[in-house]
């Protein structure tokens, strides 16, 4: 069973362009995701686990995904499937891309298929991909936490030059 703990809702990349809302729903907002941040999300055995992202508009045309970081531990079996759930709520389309994560598909015989994870979501539309891990050599991004192999997502459509891409850490 994968075990989840999510960053915080990441208030500051998401809030930046919506300033009309109120402080006391952000203060709530940030204590309700400070209680639930190092939450493993377990279902049970035989469910999959689920991770959820929103897209969020940023300044100059830029995007970011929220979480921005999110740390996964990886059961020694990983015969669990693991679901990113990305929700698009603004008027833009965006697109979800990871170097390195791998989405699984079926092929038309029914037999399953891994392609590099780049997927394309519209305006008011919410996806869910299988993902898997493709193995990685060395991790270079200071970020990364120890013993964790990282993975970088961003935004493709809209990356800019501050990269407000997010990472995740797989930790096994």
């Amino acid at each position: 069973m994968y075990t989840v703990y999510m960053g915080l809702l990441d208030s500051d990349a998401c809030h930046k362009t919506q300033r009309l809302l109120d402080r006391r729903v952000l203060l709530i907002g940030r204590m309700v995701s400070v209680l639930t941040v190092w939450m493993p999300f377990n279902w049970g055995l035989g469910h999959a686990e689920t991770i959820r992202f929103n897209a969020c508009d940023l300044e100059n045309q830029q995007a970011a995904w929220a979480p921005q970081e999110v740390t996964i531990r990886q059961p020694d079996k990983a015969e669990e499937e693991l679901i990113f759930s990305l929700n698009n709520p603004t008027e833009r389309t965006h697109a979800f891309e990871a170097p390195g994560l791998l989405e699984q598909t079926n092929a038309q015989d029914g037999s399953p298929l891994t392609k590099p994870l780049r997927v394309t979501v519209a305006p008011g539309e919410t996806m869910e991909v299988v993902i898997r891990f493709a193995p990685l050599e060395g991790n270079t991004d200071p970020s990364c936490l120890a013993g964790a192999v990282c993975y970088r997502f961003y935004c493709p459509l809209h990356r800019g030059d501050d990269d407000p891409g997010g990472i995740i850490h797989l930790v096994h």
